[in-house]
């Protein structure tokens, strides 16, 4: 999964999704056919939230930065950094392409349900978040080098992960298959080994775990069974991806379930099965950052205990992947 997203992680308004759905044919929220740098569709996550007062605003380069509130958190503060502490600001490199987690509005502002939480842990931390776009690719390389503090973008925690960066666990995911509405190859979505696969055309993002280890798992069940592989189509950004599905250019769409989900709303596109390989989203942090790991994590069981981190996983409806136990570095596989 972002629960298929490996190191790399916009919606826009309902309008405009509907804009690109009717130009595409397809979802559109996510990025257009072309390596898009905007996401199309409608952002369900407004730039107004119930988290910690914050004002935000886009730069011209498509980042956004929040402003800290009141309601710090000093235990959690004295965690920080000196090096983070001086500069006063958080910074966070996500892909905004993967609504309602992390997209763009129609003013291009960087906004979604992780930007929201993102928000809300750095004003506990009495620090400004700030959200620069990134392709999910390039987050790792640019959190190893100390261009940026931590990448939020939907990335899913596994053992593979944990041995490059620190995690801070965040949120319950799985994956999920969406299809054209109507369901014309009439797929089944009935797990990891789904035969009905076979032979089909998959999109997926790069980077993601359903490119990684999804797809190649579900080819050895393809083998065994004596069917075709299934062609991956990958491409860089979700957006790409949805419109693809909408183009008929792959038969199938992976992705993680709260963004299938998302999608499925706008009428063009629906999800087809249940949730498999459930694995919580983690906040990456570089291992050399280690203060920093330990002050996400305490400002983030802060927003549990307080009630906010629910307030916003109710805002996007995504509440079902409450994860009322973040930690650090907590995959199972």
């Amino acid at each position: 999964m972002r629960a298929g997203r490996t190191p790399k992680a916009v919606i826009v308004g309902a309008a405009g999704i509907a804009l690109a759905l009717t130009a595409a044919g397809c979802g559109s929220g996510s990025k257009p056919g072309a390596p898009a740098t905007s996401g199309s569709g409608t952002s369900a996550a407004s730039s107004s939230s119930p988290a910690p007062a914050t004002s935000s605003s886009a730069s011209p380069s498509g980042s956004s930065s929040s402003s800290a509130a009141a309601g710090v958190d000093s235990t959690a503060a004295a965690l920080l950094p000196d090096s983070i502490k001086s500069k006063g600001t958080l910074t966070f490199a996500t892909d905004p392409s993967y609504p309602p987690n992390e997209s763009k509005d129609a003013n291009g502002q960087i906004v979604g349900w992780d930007v929201d939480l993102g928000t809300a842990i750095a004003a506990k931390l009495g620090l400004k978040a700030s959200f620069t776009e990134v392709t999910f690719d390039d987050i790792v390389t640019g959190i190893s080098t100390g261009k940026y503090d931590a990448g939020m973008s939907s990335i899913t925690d596994n053992k593979k992960r944990e041995g490059v960066d620190d995690f801070v666990t965040y949120f319950n995911a799985g994956t999920k298959l969406m299809v054209a509405k109507g369901n014309p190859k009439k797929l089944t979505g009935s797990g990891a080994t789904d035969l009905s696969l076979c032979g089909m055309t998959v999109g997926v993002e790069k980077g993601t775990v359903q490119e990684t280890d999804d797809i190649p798992n579900r080819n050895k069940a393809c083998e065994a069974a004596g069917k075709k592989d299934i062609k991956t189509l990958s491409q860089d950004t979700q957006d790409q991806i949805n419109q693809s599905l909408g183009t008929g250019r792959c038969d199938a769409v992976l992705a993680d379930s709260p963004v299938v989900d998302y999608y499925a709303k706008s009428g063009n596109f629906e999800a087809v099965g249940d949730i498999y390989a459930g694995a919580p989203y983690g906040i990456a942090i570089a291992k050399s950052n280690s203060g920093l790991s330990q002050a996400v994590q305490a400002a983030l069981k802060d927003l549990v205990q307080d009630g906010t981190y629910h307030q916003l996983t109710t805002k996007y409806g995504i509440q079902a992947g409450d994860y009322t136990t973040p930690g650090l570095n907590q995959a199972t596989s």
